[in-house]
């Protein structure tokens, strides 16, 4: 075989090819390191700019951040003073007669306390505009509720009659506070009712 000359021929192109393919593989090889090596030039050029331009977003963002920081700082503020100057004006009706019906209250012992009903009609108003609603009405006779009601005593069972001593309030489906309940009113007003 290895006296055949078609094989030697077909040996010597084969390597011709091989050499070829080989000096193909290699020459794109040689052109791309000095392609990268050019952009890594480039890319090296700029990137002082790129980090100087950084560095300014980032302050120009922590400027903005400290004003909107300071803005809502600013909001919080105005809103609790809109909110301290409206209950007061709603509430100012009671706070400027209050102290003048507590005097007369304590210099008339009989004053009857039907006159001083009419000064809380401002907290009234008050609550509406908060939306808070009461649980029940006072002495009003209710099934207790233990969700709505606390009990005076641990031994109330659900929907036994009770009256309800001090109302609770809602906002919403939140319980502010459950309503004070008793089997009786005080001075055993309501034992004759069951």
């Amino acid at each position: 075989m290895a006296d055949d000359p078609e094989l030697f021929w077909f040996g010597c192109v084969l390597a011709v090819v091989c050499i070829s393919v080989l000096f193909s593989l290699i020459s794109p090889d040689n052109t791309a390191p000095s392609q990268s090596a050019g952009t890594i030039a480039a890319s090296t050029a700029h990137k002082p700019i790129d980090d100087a331009a950084m560095h300014a977003s980032i302050a120009a963002l922590q400027q903005q951040c400290a004003r909107l920081r300071a803005e809502l700082q600013q909001q919080k503020t105005q809103l609790y003073t809109d909110f301290q100057e409206g209950s007061f004006a709603q509430l100012q009706p009671l706070l400027i007669q209050y102290p003048s019906a507590c005097k007369m209250a304590q210099t008339t012992p009989d004053l009857p306390a039907s006159n001083l009903t009419a000064l809380f009609t401002p907290l009234e108003h008050l609550l509406q505009t908060w939306q808070i609603d009461p649980i029940g009405t006072a002495w009003e006779q209710v099934p207790f509720n233990t969700q709505y009601h606390q009990p005076d005593t641990d031994d109330l069972a659900t929907g036994e009659p009770v009256y309800i001593r001090f109302i609770g309030y809602t906002h919403g489906d939140r319980i502010l506070c459950p309503a004070r309940v008793s089997r009786t009113l005080p001075g055993g007003m309501g034992e004759g009712k069951r």
